[in-house]
């Protein structure tokens, strides 16, 4: 009985070792969203928004920096407060005004739509105190998969610091404002179809 004891001991302190080795996760100092920075309204259409395809590094929560040698580097201390791209699919829903007659919806749904916007991060990074997002985006025809119209959009803002906290919400306000164009170009793209 008593050795039995002891070796329950044993492994028990063995097993504490263990955890106590395995390094502790990094918690970052704050975590920032891509918000929608205008209420679009004239939609006349639904429209499903697919989230953005990127490059795993851009996709993720960390935030990019682009180095002068050209490496991609992680920036300290900051983070999406989730993945990037679902951050931009968001804000661009909600870039468009409710309550008129088409609505813009995640895919999720399962909701049938005449239209449907895809698009393509091409960058989302900061080069030193310059957060730039570019994105080329679709409008296409459901019924037919027939591709309306393509174009590239881009949005740049500069941080008032080289802080992580100061590039961080101009990366955010640079991704808001590509989220916005997506929008003008939803909506001025369908504008003149019945």
């Amino acid at each position: 009985m008593n050795i039995k004891l002891i070796n329950i001991g044993l492994i028990c302190t063995a097993l504490t070792a263990c955890v106590s080795v395995l390094p502790e996760p990094v918690a970052p100092d704050a975590l920032y969203g891509v918000e929608a920075s205008s209420s679009q309204s004239g939609l006349a259409h639904d429209i499903i928004i697919r989230e953005p395809e990127a490059a795993r590094l851009m996709a993720g929560q960390g935030m990019v920096s682009k180095g002068a040698d050209g490496g991609l580097r992680m920036v300290s201390g900051v983070e999406w407060s989730g993945p990037a791209t679902r951050e931009i699919q968001l804000a661009i829903i909600d870039s468009f005004k409710t309550g008129e007659a088409g609505n813009a919806v995640a895919p999720e749904l399962g909701i049938l739509a005449d239209y449907e916007l895809a698009s393509r991060v091409s960058v989302l990074q900061l080069q030193g105190e310059t957060a730039i997002c570019e994105m080329v985006v679709s409008l296409i025809a459901t019924r037919d998969r027939s591709l309306m119209a393509h174009t590239e959009i881009m949005a740049q803002e500069t941080a008032s610091s080289r802080s992580s906290a100061d590039r961080a919400v101009a990366l955010s306000q640079a991704a808001s404002g590509c989220a916005a164009q997506a929008s003008v170009f939803v909506i001025e793209t369908l504008r003149d179809v019945p």
